[in-house]
């Protein structure tokens, strides 16, 4: 199914969101290697998965699969050393901490209507 994963700043973390939606599992702005920044909409919960074909609704009850790895060195990238944690708490806190959005008509596509400042991404700066 359709999959997205997504790798902290510091390489230490590793978000992974799958069986996401058919026909159009992320949103249309999103691209490679962009960044993103907490409460950016970035796809959407689908059915897809447990097929070898992509794009397959393979799974009856629409949902994310959502898991969180910790690397703290190269080994636990891969392999029987991976580090997955249970994510529960941190989604139950989330929920608590919603971003409103709005359906952009044009685009078909949701985004959040306030942005906030995540001192984890990198500001851009201007040349002096």
């Amino acid at each position: 199914g359709w999959r997205i994963g997504i790798r902290s700043f510091d390489g230490r973390r590793y978000y992974y969101y799958a069986h996401m939606r058919k026909n159009h599992p992320y949103n249309n702005t999103l691209a490679e290697g962009q960044v993103v920044k907490a409460g950016d909409v970035i796809g959407y919960l689908g059915m897809t998965g447990y097929s070898n074909k992509q794009n397959v609704n393979a799974i009856k009850t629409p949902h994310l699969h959502f898991g969180m790895q910790l690397i703290f060195d190269e080994s636990q990238k891969e392999g029987v050393n991976e580090i997955w944690i249970d994510v529960y708490n941190i989604v139950k806190l989330l929920q608590k901490n919603r971003s409103a959005v709005e359906k952009d008509k044009d685009l078909n596509d949701y985004f959040r209507v306030y942005d906030i400042k995540d001192p984890a991404v990198p500001q851009e700066t201007s040349p002096l």
